[in-house]
């Protein structure tokens, strides 16, 4: 104990973001009567308590969900997918340095104002052994505003170790996601998969997995050859060398290049989906883009 402050129920190595706490205090019921303080009506049976919940942004998941409005519900391929659909443009989308950026972002989630807890009544100590999460007892005040000092402090302090236990969780899995882009460990279908959107999979997936591990020679090779290996089937495998050879030049990507990577893209889309009329249509685009 430190403080005389005692954990009732918990993991005190891993705290579950929910908090309880309750003090006793040693007062007359007819003098406590006699305060003239809201928070006297919230003793019941000689107890105070207080309850805080900090489990809001507790995994990356939530984090996603609440700073971007992205949902990893549907498994990490498709909230990837939207995770780039939120990015500003096609140049945000492609570039995962700036995904990578955006994910380790978070200083708006570390820096936050503490939220204090609640004074909740409770009538007895079973009930309140009963609650969710982690249980903290205080000890025993003679005077009521030094136990309301005591139930309101713990919260505040538990809040700031729950918070940093749960950054530390986001940044794992963000390191975690990030890694698991670079193996492309998600990507399965080929280019005659019937069903598939093949721009999707081109703009969402085997574009920036390349983009990513492009100045990493031997993971460049290796998410290449999935991309060949995707495009296996593709009657103009010149368009498949093109963006390879676009990406893999050691300059600063300009906004060119990531518009030839959407045409081409486009153009491969309509050939799969054998609208050849729109397929020569990007063609034309992408030579003129390439005379710039």
């Amino acid at each position: 104990m430190i403080l005389s402050i005692e954990q009732k129920k918990g993991d005190p190595l891993y705290l579950y973001g929910k908090i309880t706490v309750y003090a006793k205090i040693d007062i007359d019921p007819s003098e406590l009567i006699s305060v003239k303080h809201p928070v006297a009506s919230m003793v019941h049976n000689n107890l105070l308590v207080a309850q805080g919940n900090f489990k809001d942004q507790s995994s990356l998941r939530d984090f996603l969900k609440s700073e971007m409005g992205v949902s990893m519900e549907e498994g990490l391929e498709e909230g990837l997918a939207d995770l780039l659909e939120k990015m500003d443009g096609l140049e945000g989308a492609l570039d995962p340095q700036k995904l990578k950026d955006r994910l380790e972002n978070l200083s708006e989630f570390e820096e936050f104002i503490p939220t204090p807890a609640k004074i909740v009544p409770f009538h007895t100590e079973e009930e309140i052994l009963s609650q969710e999460g982690d249980v903290y007892y205080t000890g025993v005040f003679k005077n009521i505003g030094n136990a309301v000092l005591s139930v309101n402090a713990i919260p505040i302090l538990y809040q700031a170790r729950f918070k940093e236990q749960e950054i530390q969780k986001v940044r794992n899995e963000i390191e975690l996601l990030i890694s698991q882009i670079e193996r492309n460990e998600t990507v399965i279908e080929t280019f005659k998969t019937p069903g598939i959107d093949i721009e999707e999979k081109l703009v969402r997936n085997f574009i920036p997995n390349m983009l990513y591990s492009r100045m990493e020679p031997k993971s460049f090779q290796k998410t290449t050859q999935q991309f060949r290996s995707f495009m296996s089937g593709y009657k103009f495998m010149d368009d498949v060398d093109s963006i390879i050879a676009i990406i893999s030049n050691n300059h600063e990507m300009s906004s060119d290049d990531y518009k030839l990577l959407e045409l081409y893209a486009k153009k491969i889309a309509s050939v799969k989906n054998e609208d050849f009329g729109a397929a020569e249509n990007y063609n034309r685009e992408i030579q003129k883009h390439k005379k710039h």
